[in-house]
This record gives C-alpha cells, structure tokens and sequence, in this order.
C-alpha cells in the first residue's frame, strides 16, 4: 500500500482511552490507570467516535454498554497494544526498577503483608513494591493500582482473578488473660463489624449454644486485634494473621482444635497489556510465601 493511501490513524491518546476502558470495564478504573479525570476519558471516546463516524457506545449509562464496531475495534486496540509493547520488550528489555502498586486489606498488609517485602526485594532487586491497606466497603477502583488482594469475592469487569488462600480462623487472646479458661462464656469477647458472623461461627462450633454473648464491637479488624494484644477479650482471627504474635508470645490460641474456615482471599488485576507480565513476579513469590508453614 502506497504511503499516500495509508488511512490516516485516530490520535493515540484516544486510542489508549478506549483501549483502557474496554480492557477494565469501567470509566473510572480507565481514568485511574490513566491519572486523568473521568470528563477528559469522556471527551476522548467523544472525540474518538466523531473521528471514525462509527457509534462504539449504545445507552446513556455512566460505563454504556459498547456496540458491535466497539466491540470489533476493542480486541484490535488491545491486541495492537500487546504487540507494541512484546516490540519494545524484544529490543530494549526492562532493566530499571519496576514499581508495583498492591492495595491490601489493612490488617493483612499491615501484619503480614509489609513485613515480608524485604524478602521479595531481595529475590527481585528490580522490584519497588509500595502497598496501600484497604478497608472494606471502600471504593478501592479508582485507586492508584496495579493489583489488589481481596477477601470479598468482587472482581470488576475487565480484571482478572487468582484465588490465593482459604482463611481459618482460631480464638486468640493475650496470655494476661489467663492460660485456663472452663468455657469461652467466661472470658471478655471481641468482634470487627468488617467481619460479621466470624465470632458466632467459632462460638458456635466450640459448643457455645447461649446465643449473643455480649462483646466490644470495633468498627475495623485491626482494632479489634490492637485490643487482643492489649488483653481486652478474646478475638476470633485468621490464623494467618495471628501466627507470628503466637510464636512469640503476645498470643496464645484458646482451644486450637477448634477452627472454622473464613473468607476466600483472591489476587485481582487488570487484563490487557503488559499487566500480567508485571505482576506475575510478585504473584509467584506471594503464593510461595502462602505456603511457608
């Protein structure tokens, strides 16, 4: 084909709008990724239907459904995508550090999670992995991201999803409380609102049958674990999370034959291009330190 007669290609800002709203499925997970507004994201899939003279969107929804064309140009957008960037990973590999950006339930990051990015560094030393806790019902999409621990089950349009753990849940409190107790109706209850249900669960798999014990309700899990440490009551938690403050005595599990299984934590991050190389990485080491007993 002569240069001449080479149609001439839409801007590339609109492009990689629409390529990043078709890959996340949401206008503001696109202007997230992209660090601009959700009006600049709608003016640039305006501009870029008025270019091609083709509708791409059909309703007046915040995220419209696309048409046929926008359904046809998003698998070409995204496949372009992919293939211009394995071009510049084949002739100039990475060799700068890669930034990574996990969000994380708080309690998770903050116990378990961030005390364990040094081992990561020194197996990656390219890795620079910065992690923001999460609390639940926050809207954690329009964040700044490149990949998200949840234990909610919710996987956005556009995201993809690897299952990671299964909690199980032990009682714990603080040996000041006494190391012998004759029934869990004799010792101080603590319960998170972010996790209903755990407490009774466990009470009611220890024989508990008095139903709705009193407890300390704590607005977040970890301020319910602050209390534990601080030998406030008797907290029903991930052994996950608990296992180092076992180990070195802060903790002590109360009637360790009894567990009941918890929430199922899920790896979450965008489809598309260059994403699933980024944090493949960083997925491999977490699942590696999963299994460490």
């Amino acid at each position: 084909m002569k240069p001449e007669a080479r149609r001439r290609l839409p801007p590339l800002r609109m492009i990689a709008t629409f390529e990043a709203l078709a890959r996340l499925g949401s206008r503001s997970a696109a202007a997230a990724e992209l660090n601009v507004t959700l009006g600049a994201v709608g003016k640039q899939l305006r501009a870029l239907e008025q270019w091609v003279g083709v509708p791409l969107f059909e309703g007046d929804a915040r995220d419209p459904a696309m048409t046929l064309a926008g359904r046809q140009f998003a698998q070409a957008a995204t496949a372009g995508m992919d293939t211009i960037l394995a071009g510049l990973e084949q002739i100039s590999p990475r060799t700068e550090a890669v930034e990574l950006r996990i969000l994380a339930p708080a309690t998770f990051a903050m116990n378990w999670l961030m005390p364990r990015l040094h081992r990561l560094e020194r197996l990656q030393p390219r890795f620079r992995v910065s992690v923001r806790p999460t609390h639940t019902g926050e809207d954690w999409l329009p964040l700044p991201h490149d990949a998200a621990i949840r234990r909610d089950g919710f996987v956005p349009a556009g995201y993809a999803a690897e299952p990671l753990l299964r909690e199980q849940l032990t009682a714990v409190a603080a040996p000041q409380l006494g190391t012998v107790q004759a029934s869990p109706e004799t010792m101080p209850l603590l319960e998170s609102r972010s996790r209903p249900g755990d407490l009774d669960r466990w009470l009611a798999a220890a024989g508990v049958e008095r139903l709705g014990l009193p407890r300390r309700s704590c607005a977040h899990f970890y301020i319910a674990y602050e209390a534990a440490l601080a030998g406030e009551g008797l907290l029903v938690a991930p052994s996950l999370i608990t296992a180092a403050d076992v180990k070195s005595g802060r903790l002590s599990e109360r009637w360790p034959g009894i567990a009941v299984p918890g929430a199922t934590y899920t790896f979450v991050h965008p489809n598309g291009y260059g994403v699933r190389d980024l944090v493949a990485p960083f997925l491999m080491w977490l699942r590696e330190e999963l299994a460490q007993p």
